[in-house]
């Protein structure tokens, strides 16, 4: 009878855990209004480093554009949308003053090597597994806030789009 009781109890914390670790993992994903953002992540800062970038998938299920006009963090002194691009030889980064237009039932990836949010001044160094909250303002869906997750993102591999001190 104990055995049993023991084997249901271990049962039943095992369905908790793997169901709280489902919702942690759905947590990553914001939906507000028409506006999806899925996956945010941002690398973590190497060493005392004062900038890292953060990444993620932003689609709009609107039958408008939208545009990502601007990035807010307490986090760091100072946030900007930018773009990585190869100009001759050499890549490059580009603030986007005029931000990131979201097309009409579209998505557009902020990836390494390409559009990202660029944070500098950071308070503080980024650890792996730390959340680095986010404010995301949009010219029609206006401020969403995400949590984006410190570590190695999916579209990582060692030694590609690290952003080191700027």
């Amino acid at each position: 009878m104990q055995t049993t009781i023991r084997h249901l109890t271990a049962a039943l914390v095992t369905t908790v855990l793997s169901a709280a670790l489902a919702l942690a993992a759905l947590a990553e994903d914001v939906k507000a209004g028409a506006i999806t953002i899925d996956g945010p992540w941002a690398r973590p800062t190497v060493g005392e480093g004062t900038s890292t970038a953060a990444y993620m998938k932003i689609a709009n299920g609107a039958d408008q554009p939208d545009r990502l006009v601007s990035v807010a963090s307490d986090a760091a002194g100072h946030v900007m949308l930018h773009e990585s691009r190869m100009e001759g030889e050499v890549m490059k980064m580009a603030h986007l003053a005029d931000g990131i237009v979201i097309p009409a039932h579209g998505t557009v990836e902020l990836k390494p090597l390409g559009l990202h949010v660029m944070l500098m001044g950071l308070k503080a160094p980024l650890k792996a597994g730390d959340m680095l909250a986010l404010t995301l303002r949009f010219e029609k869906e206006g401020e969403v806030k995400v949590d984006a997750k410190v570590g190695a993102g999916p579209a990582t591999s060692a030694g590609h789009g690290m952003h080191g001190p700027h």
